[in-house]
């Protein structure tokens, strides 16, 4: 049996997601030891060593990288620093895990992919939401042809008030480097989306409120975004104005319809009975989901070892990136849509 060499890592960003999400983790991960983390907010390094004291803490990546010998990062920062850090994770030839939202513009995804080719690293992306037990198994039902063909999906995640942060990003504006809760929340939805519907959409549009001219600097609490595809649909609609914390998922295929109910659900085949299944956690609960984290993590493990395994995650990514951007241009529009051209060499992206 091939043994494997325990790989050594360190957390770039230690707040809230860092500690509760991802830090039980990798401590109980046994191919992988923690040498260092790295945040510059001096109360966040003060909890890092007493959570961890034995693991060498920093303030700037620079001392980081001049000081440790590591095969990985991982970057639990906000979202305007993660392009840079992805950067320099990858000019020090260390493997980048990053947070969502991956990166804010094609520019940035073109170097982070570019330097990834270049030092034969992996840059790959956090995307949990597909591993929440009860949407892991939505899209297994759908992937074995429970429901036929998916013709329309809908995804709706409805939240009292946007998570709270150690940062102010998600109160900025996209142009300021930040974004509201199509930033936020919507990064999730839409991978969901394409793991239900498995190809590139065609076109984007979406409507914001505040809508992008009464902004006045204030970033959108609520959105709705619809993609087409060739003969399908899929349609997000997500909110920080809700009475309730609450997601709800609906699938309409050829024969039959999935119901996702945050805690519940639901296949109905046009032939045969219904099937439904309960979770005591649901969908809505919490927001740092440390239980999801191990599926990423074995993901991103596995594809160290092969970097290939990375290749799907990050054309994800950048299907992600791509919508997102869309959806915002439709937004200035008015709503109009916003086509999107096809994937370059004719991969469904």
């Amino acid at each position: 049996m091939k043994k494997h060499r325990c790989l050594q890592g360190a957390i770039i960003g230690f707040g809230n997601m860092a500690e509760q999400g991802h830090l039980p983790g990798w401590l109980r991960e046994r191919r992988v030891s923690l040498q260092a983390v790295c945040d510059p907010n001096p109360a966040r390094r003060k909890r890092a060593a007493q959570l961890l004291p034995d693991v060498r803490i920093y303030s700037a990546p620079a001392d980081l990288y001049a000081r440790e010998t590591l095969d990985f990062v991982d970057i639990c920062t906000p979202p305007p620093f993660h392009a840079t850090l992805l950067g320099e994770a990858l000019r020090h030839d260390v493997h980048a895990l990053c947070e969502k939202p991956f990166v804010g513009t094609l520019a940035e995804l073109r170097e982070v992919r570019r330097l990834a080719q270049q030092k034969r690293r992996i840059a790959f992306p956090v995307h949990n939401w597909k591993d929440a037990p009860i949407l892991a198994r939505a899209i297994g039902w759908v992937r074995e042809g429970r429901i036929g063909k998916v013709i329309h999906s809908e995804f709706h995640t409805l939240r009292r008030r946007p998570a709270a942060g150690l940062t102010p990003w998600r109160s900025q504006t996209e142009e300021a480097g930040g974004g509201g809760i199509l930033l936020d929340h919507g990064w999730h939805a839409i991978y969901l989306l394409l793991n239900f519907h498995r190809e590139r959409p065609r076109s984007v549009s979406a409507s914001l409120c505040p809508s992008p001219p009464a902004r006045r600097g204030r970033a959108e609490h609520t959105a709705h975004l619809l993609m087409r595809f060739r003969d399908a649909t899929a349609s997000l609609f997500l909110t920080w104005r809700a009475d309730r914390r609450y997601n709800a998922a609906r699938i309409y295929g050829d024969k039959g319809l999935l119901v996702l109910e945050d805690d519940r659900i639901v296949l109905r085949p046009r032939q045969g009975g219904a099937r439904v299944a309960t979770y005591k956690r649901p969908l809505s609960h919490g927001s740092h989901h440390p239980d999801w984290f191990g599926p990423v993590m074995a993901r991103f493990l596995g594809a160290v070892e092969d970097r290939r395994r990375a290749v799907r995650e990050l054309e994800e990514a950048s299907l992600c990136l791509e919508i997102m951007l869309k959806g915002y241009a439709s937004a200035r529009q008015e709503g109009q849509p916003v086509p999107i051209p096809p994937a370059k060499g004719g991969n469904r992206g």
